[in-house]
């Protein structure tokens, strides 16, 4: 079953869609979460559990597989910090933290689901802070003994890493 080409859209018709393969007919619980129509599962509190339907965009699947820890992570605006927090990456874009790329999304859960957001400035002010004390080389951003600080741009996607001491 597929969206007809005319008449008005609905959240209803669509979640119909999404669970029954059907347009107009088949029972729905309330609340519909656009987000889980989206992405499957009931994550945003849909009174029904929704499928996967499109596992080519981001961030669908809702469950992408297995993910890789990125450790001692800070949040730095200004002089606040706050932290640590534990970040996670798929591993299917990053084996460990020393073998992020540009193209390496960043996620705050295990399952992949929720994106870190942009964070960071050209100015130094803001930035992800990794403090690298009592970490393997390869849980490092670095790949070494030094600290890495980066950015995150609106895709999430790791921006390259300032090493230093």
């Amino acid at each position: 079953m597929a969206v007809p080409n005319t008449g008005s859209l609905s959240m209803k018709d669509m979640a119909q869609e999404a669970l029954h393969g059907t347009w107009g007919t088949g029972t729905i619980n309330n609340p519909i979460s656009l987000y889980d129509l989206v992405n499957g599962g009931q994550l945003k509190g849909s009174g029904d559990n929704y499928p996967t339907v499109n596992e080519n965009c981001l961030p669908n699947p809702a469950t992408r597989g297995s993910s890789v820890q990125l450790k001692q992570v800070y949040k730095r605006a200004n002089t606040q910090v706050t932290g640590p927090f534990t970040h996670y990456l798929s591993s299917s874009q990053a084996a460990n933290a020393s073998s992020m790329t540009t193209s390496t999304i960043i996620y705050s859960d295990s399952n992949l689901t929720t994106p870190v957001g942009e964070f960071g400035t050209q100015t130094g002010l803001f930035y992800w802070y990794q403090d690298a004390t009592g970490l393997s080389n390869s849980d490092r951003v670095c790949g070494y003994e030094y600290n890495g600080n980066w950015d995150t741009n609106s895709n999430s996607q790791f921006t390259g890493a300032y090493c230093g001491q």
